[in-house]
């Protein structure tokens, strides 16, 4: 799917909220993540009406004089924030569709193929939130998770699109054949789970806790369905166990036995007690630079 984010003047205007550190803050954030969205650019187009220079920015100074003018603009912002500024706005598209025609055609118009939102720093009051990515660090990757859980296309889209959109997972070429099982029902319950594992995970690993401690502490933080556990038994392990290619270019085996529970469908009104699992290891530093590693997505492995 084609995400077509438009930077438009009252997402990018002046907010009394914010302090000057604030918005350089969140401008210096972007700029970083900036680099990421483009490098998926085919999947992820930017455009900016020229209407952005003329909205104020900071200290009532619009941000055609703070890229343009440097007497003006040393006495307002950071010279390295205006760089990151200026690469923002410089290196999107630049278009003539109007604020009025994005927010009231575009933003509503999605299908599998193509979805439009607005990326800035505050929320328009006259478009949808849903269709609004409010930049913090994980804005437009929580935009681009929930198209997916709408349009989840097919088991081999759907893994694929979760490699760019979870940034600290690794993904093990079995999810897409275990996914199978469970893809049609549970797109959302999935994306829900995996984005807890992504952001929220490494906060439980205190270096006290114990493995199980980890997971309680995560479930409930997050949560979750139920709480995630370890399998338990030995015999059981060579199930979960999977080769995952280190830093030196071989196979190593891990097993992935802790666990979360997809216990609901993302059906209303389903009241089915469901077990299915994500099975994952918490990472190692000589594979995939210490990204979480999940084995397997799909129905409860059959231990029989």
């Amino acid at each position: 799917m084609v995400a077509e984010f438009y930077i438009i003047a009252e997402s990018f205007m002046q907010n009394p909220n914010l302090s000057i550190e604030e918005i350089e803050s969140k401008t210096k954030s972007l700029a970083n993540d900036f680099v990421y969205i483009r490098k998926y650019k085919d999947s992820n187009k930017l455009f900016v009406h020229p209407e952005i220079y003329n909205i104020p920015f900071v200290n009532d100074v619009s941000i055609s004089d703070l890229l343009n003018n440097d007497e003006i603009a040393n006495n307002n912002l950071d010279r390295d924030v205006r760089v990151l500024l200026k690469k923002i706005i410089w290196e999107s598209e630049e278009t003539d569709i109007l604020t009025q025609e994005v927010i009231e055609v575009l933003l509503p118009e999605h299908n599998e193929d193509i979805c439009h939102g607005l990326i800035g720093f505050n929320i328009v009051d006259n478009a949808a939130p849903d269709f609004q990515v409010v930049y913090n660090l994980n804005g437009w990757l929580d935009f681009k998770r929930y198209f997916l859980g709408l349009y989840p296309k097919n088991e081999a889209f759907f893994i694929n699109e979760c490699c760019k959109y979870f940034p600290n997972l690794f993904f093990h070429d079995n999810t897409t054949t275990t996914i199978s099982d469970i893809f049609d029902n549970f797109p959302k319950k999935i994306i829900f789970h995996l984005t807890a594992l992504n952001d929220k995970f490494r906060e439980s690993q205190d270096g006290f806790r114990n493995r199980q401690q980890v997971l309680e502490h995560f479930s409930g933080n997050c949560h979750l369905d139920e709480t995630a556990s370890l399998e338990g038994h030995a015999e059981r392990k060579p199930k979960f166990t999977y080769n995952f290619t280190n830093k030196e270019g071989k196979q190593q085996s891990v097993c992935c036995e802790p666990h979360l529970k997809l216990c609901k469908s993302d059906a209303s009104g389903d009241n089915t007690y469901y077990q299915h699992r994500i099975y994952f290891h918490e990472g190692f530093e000589n594979i995939c630079s210490n990204k979480i590693l999940i084995g397997h997505i799909g129905k409860h492995i059959n231990f029989n």
